[in-house]
């Protein structure tokens, strides 16, 4: 065993060697203590002395509570106090999806520092938790904690719970997480079609479709209202008109608006449903297994189900998750010369155009996004040459 990072004893104080040689060094308060409001709170082996000095800190601070002063809680406002100002002013005005990811990371964060106090943290104490998270969790995991924790003190500062330019978060120099690039290939794309069909799971191959070719999230294809895809009368180039299935949308994630016509591969699927579906049915895509429209948890199994039936047949479908089907409406259509500004007309990630406003503002986001999607076309087959 290696000498202890700090071999002053000092009460509270624990250190333990981990298997791969590291040390763990914290400062742990009996229950006595925990009833007065203190928790657990890590140091750090790389810095004995800054460690020793937190620990006899929060020692005195136990001496003062039992003495009848105040618990850190009740010195200041915590990292609790803004987690719950957070959730009930910030948190509200994002997307559904977005609420349950932040109150995921929130909860973590809350069960580290609920108790601290706001005022006490600096740029030193986050970049060791960023190295720590870091180490235990991984670059993704760690990056998110820290920008969740950078938007509480940018909170703070708004409200004036921290001085301003103060957020101890900014310009930590962490590591940007290399983005995922997973892109389907047509043959993986009509095997998990296949796969869909096979295990009768229909509405799962137009889900795939819709999101392959129409380029949107997973949440707003399966949150499609049957009623946001109708028939409309477009002019041609030449003069003449023509009838074409259009989908018009709202965005759940950036709040935009868009409307665009359907790709010849989604349209038949979706005048299909249309044509057969029950009296009263709102949403476009019903669970063949329930009966019912999909929720987020069974819409992911349902996909997961598809993916090993599909699997079997060819194995590097494994790696894909739905999410990669917009990614790859973003290369068939680069593929298909189409310029960013188009294909961020499907994707959303332009500035909203509100189409419902007519001609002023429909027919360029209409035209531009058509197109893009209507570039989507799969390789020609090569023919054989005779012998």
């Amino acid at each position: 065993m290696k000498q202890r990072p700090i071999t002053s004893k000092v009460k509270r104080l624990r250190q333990r060697q981990r298997a791969d040689g590291s040390w763990a060094v914290w400062w742990e308060p009996e229950a006595a203590v925990v009833k007065l409001g203190f928790a657990r709170a890590d140091l750090d082996p790389a810095r004995p002395t800054w460690s020793v000095r937190q620990a006899e800190q929060m020692n005195r601070q136990v001496d003062l509570a039992r003495a009848g002063g105040s618990a850190p809680s009740r010195r200041g406002k915590t990292i609790d106090d803004l987690i719950h100002n957070y959730r009930q002013k910030e948190l509200p005005k994002k997307s559904q999806k977005t609420q349950a990811s932040y109150n995921s990371l929130l909860n973590l964060i809350s069960q580290k520092w609920g108790r601290a106090l706001i005022s006490e943290f600096d740029k030193p104490t986050m970049r060791i938790w960023y190295e720590t998270l870091y180490d235990s969790c991984g670059l993704r995991q760690a990056v998110a904690l820290i920008r969740m924790m950078s938007g509480l003190f940018s909170r703070a500062e708004l409200i004036g719970w921290r001085a301003e330019n103060t957020n101890p978060c900014f310009r930590l120099k962490m590591d940007t997480p290399k983005p995922r690039s997973r892109c389907a290939s047509w043959a993986e794309i009509d095997a998990l079609c296949d796969a869909a069909d096979a295990i009768g799971a229909a509405s799962m191959r137009t889900a795939i479709k819709i999101s392959v070719f129409q380029g949107q999230r997973a949440g707003d294809v399966r949150r499609a209202q049957a009623d946001d895809f109708s028939q409309v009368t477009v002019p041609l180039e030449n003069g003449g008109q023509e009838t074409v299935w259009v989908w018009s949308l709202m965005r759940s994630k950036r709040g935009t608006q868009g409307m665009m016509r359907l790709h010849p591969e989604v349209a038949p699927l979706v005048a299909a449903i249309k044509q057969n579906m029950d009296d009263g049915q709102q949403y476009l895509l019903i669970d063949e297994a329930t009966g019912t429209p999909y929720t987020e948890d069974r819409f992911s199994k349902r996909f997961a189900s598809v993916r090993a039936a599909a699997a079997r047949n060819m194995p590097s479908v494994s790696s894909l998750n739905f999410r990669d089907f917009r990614r790859t409406f973003a290369m068939f259509a680069r593929a298909a010369g189409i310029n960013k500004d188009d294909a961020a007309d499907v994707l959303g990630n332009s500035a909203a155009t509100n189409w419902q406003l007519g001609e002023t503002y429909m027919p360029p986001q209409f035209e531009t996004a058509s197109r893009a999607v209507m570039a989507i076309r799969r390789p020609e087959q090569t023919k054989r040459k005779k012998a």
